[in-house]
Order: structure tokens, then C-alpha cells, then sequence
């Protein structure tokens, strides 16, 4: 700043004014958009989350399913095969455990599905807030353009 006899210039003051007004309103914008983001995040997470206890749940079923009817299928299906087919007690045996498996796998296949469909995870967190960083590498690599207009 130059002084003329012991006080600073007028248009000193008003560039500081300007150069202040445009830091504390970038200031504003900033801690807003990121309460947007954190709300975002919240929604984006319970949405996910939703999905994900979905598939869990259906995962669970499934294996505890496999685990309880497993040993009932493979008495009941061998001894089945072994009378009607007249099949060896160990190939009676053999196809009713693999046929519990088969469901089994079927079941817990349904639920990875359901996980695997749910890539788009916070989907709309990133896409806004890559879309807010390139506002705020914009408004911070033009700070003259942005404080004249705002003013």
C-alpha cells in the first residue's frame, strides 16, 4: 500500500473488500457443499445399504437352508433311490447330497446376483462430488473473474 501523507489510498481498501468478500463467500460455498455431500452420502449409504441386507439375507437363507435340509435329503433321497432304482446304498446316497448341494448353490447363486447388481454403489455421491471439485477448481483457478462478478 502506498501512503500519501500517513494514510493509505482509498482503492487500497476496496481490492482488500473485494479480495475478503470473495474468500469468505468461497468459504460459504465450500462448507455448503460439503453438507450436501455428507447428506448425499447418507442417502446413497442407507439406499446400499438396503440392497445389501437383501442379499445377505437371501445368502443366509439359502446356506442355512443347505445346512439343515442337507442330512434329511441325503437319508431320505438315498434310501428313495435305493428302493425304486435299485442303486447301491453309496450311489443312493452320493446323487441326494449332490442334489441338496445343486439347490443350495442355487439359492446362495440368486444372492451374489442380487449383490453383484448393486455396483453402482454411491453413484450419485461421486457424481456430484467430482462435479463439485471441477466447480471449485474453477472458481479457485479464476479468483479475479470470480470476484468481479460476485461484487
Amino acid at each position: 500500500m502506498i501512503e500519501r501523507n500517513g494514510h493509505p489510498r482509498a482503492g487500497d481498501f476496496t481490492s482488500e473488500r473485494v479480495l475478503g468478500h470473495s474468500v469468505s463467500r468461497l468459504g460459504s460455498d465450500v462448507l455448503t457443499l460439503m453438507e450436501l455431500q455428507t447428506e448425499l452420502l447418507q442417502v446413497d449409504l442407507k439406499q446400499w445399504m438396503s440392497g445389501f441386507v437383501r442379499s445377505m439375507i437371501a445368502i443366509t437363507v439359502g446356506l442355512l437352508l443347505a445346512l439343515a435340509s442337507l442330512p434329511v435329503l441325503i437319508a431320505a433321497f438315498g434310501y428313495f433311490l435305493n428302493d425304486v432304482a435299485g442303486l447301491s446304498m453309496a450311489a443312493s446316497m452320493l446323487i441326494a447330497g449332490l442334489s441338496g448341494v445343486v439347490i443350495a448353490a442355487a439359492v446362495v447363486g440368486v444372492g451374489i446376483w442380487l449383490l453383484k447388481r448393486e455396483k453402482g454403489m454411491l453413484h450419485r455421491f461421486k457424481t456430484e462430488l467430482r462435479h463439485n471439485v471441477r466447480w471449485l477448481k474453477h472458481v479457485l483457478s479464476r479468483p479475479t473473474t470470480a470476484a468481479h462478478s460476485e461484487v
